[in-house]
């Protein structure tokens, strides 16, 4: 069989000479933040999510609004450099997509400033949920609400003018903001206020006159051509920019995508927190039943309405978010009908007049709880990246997806827009805000397919005939973008004129975000088209091979779930400490489509090569140029934890790719000596264990910690003097392969960290089972090979999960594990091998099914689990805290994410210090003497990090039941 080496692969990092210069002057100038030209930067920032691709020049990270001055101001001297302002990069329709160069604000520029009761100000970097979290013991939030509100910054809602739930009560970004910080021309610094007009000289007076202007000389035909609705027309707000006796400069900026000027700093409005509310849950049969209800439902009075389609719904019962909302959902479609107040007696009113007037065939639930109500808006903030999963590859993508029109007339629109759709056979999905006549429509296209590619137009076109005849706008919501080219169409020839005029007394060389909502009066530059550079055909020159096997990877819409900001969830850690898109399952995905492209480039696909035979590599990195180290860099930062192949509404599978890129990287590139010490522990500790203390000894000795320095490693734990096999053997309990006939045994599974680190949890393990009246049978140890699929090793690990699969598919007992991150390998990466998963059980998954009788206990503990364990089953944390119900023992779930351990990477140098972060962002806090952990590496590290070991929760349950 040949085998198989990859190529060198050439990056295509070149940089354009001017933007070099331009770079050069502002290093000079005292920029202080971070630049970037290496491609897999660019690369993460050439994408949003959106349908397009465009790779821009490089991406600087400023620290300051001096550092954002300066790079303005720079301008001037370089006309053909172009800038380009980037947030949350959640855009729907490339707003911050450009072959210039990115300003990312999201890296440094993250701080709320100040708050009182009324206002709040912050730099644009700033994450809308980490705002809110940071207001509530202050009992107010910021109001406008958006889908992707984990992730999304300030600075890219002002420069959209966003909303989402609940704007018919709250409106959009604009009417929230007190006052901008923005950096205009020149490198000058305004903060724009509603304030009485200046005729003052210089450009600020020079601003002041044109938006008076244009208010006064064209108010009839503003009144005429904005149409009557609340979401009205964003972008260059020229019905609100101005009044008889104020000019209001924050009503410009906001909505203009940073093609006036680069926000730097905002003073927003806030809004007391509602002390009630209620969340009802309609069911129907048909999305249109749902849509044909929405007037109805408008009569009493809700904060918000909000529809979910059948596409969507059969998509989120796939997903893990359904186990926290599937008691209220029911139906085809449904809509969700929000109240919201401090007077809970009027809530109620309006929940009962509401359910009094339902049609019979009109199911529903109410939610009144918090968790229960934040589940189901998760449920629909889910919405966009649930589509992405959508089978085959057909994807529902954005392009039309955020139409408005008047609510009265949104479920005769929404007929003719479906019989649009079926009359070109597309399915889609259909959601949004049907109270303020919003909703949100993804056609499904293959991109990759030119003709599928060429729909994107047509469709558009259609859409926008449809929207405009129904007196509504093709833009709702989700800003202009690649869609500016019909800014002229909905403004109009004469308001579009007069946004030249603005355009060009801002940013008269079209340098800012070029090509977007507006060009330059004088200027032959077009607006950017729809039909731009899409994602879809590069993908497309992708090995076909590639593309149904490593689909995962081509099908990453960009949704940004992974850019989840709240240290207490487990998606994604090295995203969370690094703060740098590369390290995040979209950053990870991104370049490793680029790499498939430029590998089926070179006339290989991946997944062939896999299935050859590989060969010792000699060659060092050094300092060889190939695109291939900036993947392995970007992959050398996850930790394995498997949060993104569940918590991504896509399933992107970062581990999995990882480990076959890693396969193939190290068949060029020769391996460090730490991903062996790593692939063969497992394989060695019984001989290890014979001599434990001399083991110990050796690896505190000055050659054990040159070995180990050498290895990359740190902090390695000791083993146990005694191994779980001698422990059980003092109560009688059989290591064997030879089974019993005694119908109560349970078969325990062996796991390295239990059985040779931790002998004590296996121990508890086995006595525990005991005392509940079963016969445990412990199976003697055998390597299970989660580190050879962690390091790549996949062909190894492939012919070890074989074997293991034919010792285990003969036990005919219940088999249980310990170790979740073990346990779960038989069950997610064998089952990748054998086609089907071992049925090996978490200890908690086998317990909770048991009659298990109360009984004399006491003691009280808290519950943190391994990150792997709440990402591959999410209700193995709660299936504890049922086991400790039934049996007395009172037990909390305590929310948090992932303890920066995750087996091998907190022991590896070069991560220790990013694993001592995420520790600290969400693990210490919460740790005290009654905490439990699941995990043996999150047991680990606390030890490491605060002195002592919490227990096993089958440590704290026999100890408890015991006493």
């Amino acid at each position: 069989m040949a085998r198989a080496v990859i190529p060198r692969l050439d990056p295509l990092d070149t940089v354009a000479p001017d933007v070099v210069a331009w770079l050069a002057a502002l290093t000079r100038g005292g920029f202080k933040g971070d630049i970037a030209t290496d491609y897999a930067t660019r690369l993460t920032a050439a994408v949003d999510n959106s349908i397009y691709q465009v790779l821009p020049a490089a991406v600087i990270f400023p620290r300051s609004t001096d550092d954002v001055a300066i790079a303005v101001r720079l301008l001037d001297e370089f006309p053909t450099v172009t800038l380009t302002a980037r947030g949350g990069g959640t855009g729907t329709n490339g707003q911050s997509l450009t072959t210039g160069v990115v300003l990312d604000l999201s890296r440094y520029m993250r701080r709320i400033l100040s708050h009182d009761d009324a206002s709040v100000t912050v730099q644009p970097g700033v994450v809308l949920d980490d705002l809110n979290a940071y207001l509530a013991p202050h009992g107010v939030y910021f109001a406008p609400n958006l889908s992707p509100s984990n992730r999304a910054t300030l600075g890219g809602m002002i420069a959209t003018d966003a909303s989402g739930e609940g704007s018919r009560v709250h409106g959009k970004t604009a009417q929230h903001v007190i006052e901008l910080e923005v950096v205009l021309r020149g490198g000058i610094v305004h903060r724009a206020r509603r304030t009485a007009y200046s005729a003052a000289p210089g450009f600020i007076g020079d601003i002041h006159r044109l938006v008076r202007d244009i208010a006064t000389t064209r108010k009839s035909d503003i009144a005429a051509t904005f149409p009557k609705l609340q979401r009205y027309m964003t972008g260059y707000n020229l019905a609100h920019m101005a009044g008889e006796d104020y000019i209001d400069l924050t009503r410009l900026i906001c909505g203009s995508e940073g093609s006036l000027g680069v926000v730097t700093e905002a003073r927003l409005k806030l809004t007391p927190v509602e002390k009630h509310r209620a969340l009802v849950v309609l069911h129907y049969d048909t999305f249109d039943a749902a849509l044909a209800s929405a007037r109805r439902l408008l009569d009493s009075d809700p904060g918000s309405i909000e529809a979910i389609d059948e596409t969507v719904l059969s998509l989120a019962r796939k997903d893990v978010i359904y186990d926290q909302v599937k008691a209220f959902i029911g139906g085809n479609a449904v809509n969700l009908v929000e109240y919201r107040g401090d007077d809970e007696a009027r809530i109620r009113t309006q929940v009962d007049t509401l359910l009094g007037q339902l049609p019979s065939d009109v199911g529903h639930a109410v939610a009144w709880q918090d968790a229960d109500i934040e589940s189901l808006w998760t449920l629909r903030k889910k919405g966009v990246g649930l589509l992405g999963n959508a089978p085959g590859p057909r994807k529902p993508v954005p392009f039309v997806e955020d139409t408005v029109v008047p609510p009265e007339r949104l479920y005769e629109y929404v007929r003719e827009f479906r019989a649009l759709l079926d009359g070109a056979g597309l399915r889609y999905g259909m959601f949004g805000h049907v109270d303020v006549g919003c909703l949100h429509v993804r056609p499904a296209l293959d991109l990759k397919d030119p003709q599928d590619e060429a729909l994107v137009r047509r469709i558009t076109d259609q859409v926008t005939e449809l929207v405009t005849r129904y007196g509504g706008l093709l833009w709702g919501e989700h800003g202009k973008g690649f869609r500016s080219e019909l800014v002229p169409h909905h403004f109009g020839p004469v308001l579009y004129a007069e946004m030249q005029r603005i355009k060009a007394l801002f940013d008269p060389r079209n340098q800012l975000n070029p090509g977007k909502i507006a060009t330059a009066a004088g200027t032959d530059q077009p607006l950017i088209r729809i039909d731009g550079p899409t994602r879809g055909a590069r993908d497309r020159q992708i090995a076909g091979d590639d593309q149904a096997e490593l689909s995962t990877v081509i099908h990453c819409n960009g949704n940004g779930q992974c850019f989840d900001t709240n240290n207490d969830t487990i998606m994604c850690p090295s995203s969370k400490i690094t703060r740098d898109r590369i390290h995040s399952p979209k950053g990870r995905a991104t370049v490793m489509r680029e790499w498939l492209r430029l590998l089926s480039a070179q006339g290989m696909s991946a997944t062939a090569a896999l299935q050859r035979e590989g060969t010792l590599a000699l060659r060092r990195r050094g300092d060889t140029r190939d695109f291939s180290h900036e993947v392995y860099d970007a992959m050398a930062g996850c930790l394995a934890c498997k949060a993104c192949a569940t918590q991504c509404p896509v399933k992107v599978d970062v581990p999995e790719f990882r480990a076959q890129f890693l396969e193939l990287y190290h068949r060029r590139y020769v391996r460090p000596l730490g991903d062996y010490l790593a692939a063969n522990l497992e394989r060695s500790l019984p001989s290890m264990a014979r001599a434990p203390r001399l083991v110990n000894t050796l690896m505190d000795s000055a050659p054990g910690r040159w070995f180990t320095d050498l290895a990359g490693m740190v902090d390695v734990p000791h083993l146990d003097p005694a191994t779980a096999e001698q422990r059980l053997r003092r109560h009688g309990i059989p290591v064997s392969d030879r089974l019993s006939s005694d119908p109560k045994t349970v078969v325990v599974v062996q796991d390295a960290f239990t059985a040779f680190y931790e002998p004590a949890v296996l121990e508890a393990t086995c006595l525990l089972l005991r005392k509940l009246g079963y016969e445990p049978h412990v199976l003697p140890y055998f390597e299970n090979g989660k580190a050879l699929h962690i390091k790549g090793f996949l062909q190894r690990f492939g012919k070890l999960a074989r074997q293991n699969a034919r010792r285990l598919e003969s036990v005919p007992f219940p088999m249980v594990g310990i170790e979740p991150a073990v346990v779960l390998t038989y069950r997610d990466e064998y089952a990748r091998v054998l086609g089907k998963p071992l049925p090996v059980m978490l200890l908690q998954e086998w317990l909770v099914q048991q009659p298990l009788q109360r009984q004399a206990a006491s003691g009280s503990f808290r519950l943190l689990s391994h990150c792997t364990e709440q990402a591959l089953v999410s209700q193995a944390p709660r299936w504890w805290v049922q086991v400790f119900d039934k049996l007395g023992v009172p037990l909390k779930l305590v929310k948090a994410g992932c303890c920066g351990m995750c087996g091998i990477y907190g022991l590896e140098t070069r991560h220790k210090a990013d694993s001592l972060g995420i520790f600290d962002l969400s693990w210490r806090s919460k740790v005290d003497e009654t905490t439990l952990a699941t995990g043996f590496s999150c047991r680990h590290q606390v030890r490491r990090t605060m002195g002592f070991t919490p227990l096993h929760p089958a440590q704290a349950l026999l100890s408890s039941l015991t006493l």
